[in-house]
């Protein structure tokens, strides 16, 4: 939350006005956030810029269509900048697993954040210590969404990475590699951890655990197998 915004407070902030929303309803701050992204990106050869709590095609084409009129205006004013950023979305709402095929074929990339797709899709609060137990990264929903995700994205060439707690959880690591995620974002005091496990890891064996993780229909089985 931006102080000086004053912003009235929600009862439900995690599903109110946060992200993207905010930015496509602040078009002042949105575009000046844009501006210096772009003028920052003036002279690299790659620029990504990655719009977060994406859950609908149309509101990434409308935060897309702020990046081309922010180029715009800066090739108006002279200005230097990025002159073809790659226009990415994280994938953290549930909405978007039914139409990621259709989203695949217009954005550049994709992060999957799990930690707020987790919370969504199982509708859990898992900083509520009355329901965090319901918090399963193991829930068969997640593991098939996930592996429908990561596989949209590949179909249409479209690199794909995760981040959040899963990222960096040891046991979590195959399946992850199993269904074709090549890109982690972790936190640097994980980094050593994660490289020694993934070295170790046989990409044909991976690939035969997740397809066995993906045949269950509970978690209690999902559970069971990991045991």
């Amino acid at each position: 939350i931006i102080p000086y915004l004053n912003i009235p407070k929600e009862e439900n902030p995690e599903l109110g006005l946060r992200s993207i929303r905010f930015s496509l309803q602040h078009r002042e701050i949105f575009d000046q956030q844009l501006r210096a992204i772009l003028r920052a990106g003036a002279g690299r050869d790659t620029l990504g810029i990655m719009f977060p709590m994406i859950s609908s095609l149309d509101e990434f084409r409308m935060a897309r269509q702020a990046v081309v009129e922010a180029r715009k205006a800066l090739k108006d004013e002279a200005l230097e900048h990025h002159p073809a950023p790659l226009v990415g979305a994280m994938v953290e709402t549930p909405s978007l697993v039914p139409i990621m095929d259709d989203i695949a074929r217009e954005a550049d990339f994709f992060s999957i954040g799990t930690n707020d797709f987790i919370q969504y899709l199982l509708a859990v609060d898992r900083t509520n210590e009355n329901v965090s137990a319901y918090s399963h990264p193991h829930h068969p929903a997640v593991l098939r969404s996930l592996a429908q995700i990561v596989s949209a994205a590949q179909q249409h060439g479209k690199p794909v990475s995760v981040c959040g707690e899963v990222a960096h959880q040891v046991d979590f690591l195959p399946f992850l590699i199993g269904i074709g995620v090549a890109r982690l974002s972790v936190d640097p005091q994980f980094l050593p951890v994660i490289q020694k496990e993934i070295a170790a890891i046989s990409i044909e064996k991976a690939q035969a655990h997740a397809r066995k993780l993906l045949s269950f229909s509970t978690y209690s089985e999902v559970e069971d197998h990991l045991t």
